[in-house]
């Protein structure tokens, strides 16, 4: 018996939209990952190495669910990253506009799977990542008000080490 897939053909399209990515931001952390090792700033390498990651992890939540409803997740390309940082702030500054991006993505996706598409199962599945996004971006913007505070760069890249 051939398994069909139960997704619509416009949640195949947003989902191989949310695999891209997180596959983009996992690439994106570990280049930024590489920049502040060059740079010296130990901690933020050990900080952006585990959000890749995460944001891995994130794609394979993704394809799970698509596997479990009969579709098999594409592994899309994802284009060469050569933005250049200069120091940890530059690092937090695209990390925030990267979950920013992501929450706004995925909130866009609950809505057309929710109202016009009338998938409740896909936009209940959603709901779990606008959570990862909410935290994500509330770390980051979080992350930036202590760096601004303490003053102290290398005493944060510490603190980075730790999380």
């Amino acid at each position: 018996m051939k398994i069909e897939s139960l997704l619509k053909p416009e949640i195949k399209t947003w989902l191989e939209k949310s695999l891209a990515s997180e596959l983009y931001a996992s690439n994106l952390y570990k280049h930024i990952a590489n920049q502040l090792q060059k740079l010296g700033y130990f901690g933020g390498q050990s900080y952006y190495l585990k959000e890749s990651m995460e944001e891995l992890s994130h794609y394979q939540k993704l394809a799970d669910y698509c596997n479990d409803m009969g579709w098999v997740a594409p592994v899309p390309a994802v284009p060469k990253i050569s933005d250049q940082i200069s120091n940890i702030s530059d690092a937090l500054e695209i990390s925030y506009e990267t979950e920013l991006e992501l929450l706004k993505q995925y909130q866009k996706f609950y809505e057309e799977a929710e109202d016009k598409m009338e998938d409740c199962i896909t936009a209940t599945f959603i709901i779990e990542f606008m959570q990862i996004q909410r935290r994500s971006v509330g770390t980051v913007a979080d992350l930036l008000a202590r760096l601004n505070l303490k003053g102290d760069v290398y005493e944060f890249d510490e603190y980075l080490k730790e999380l």
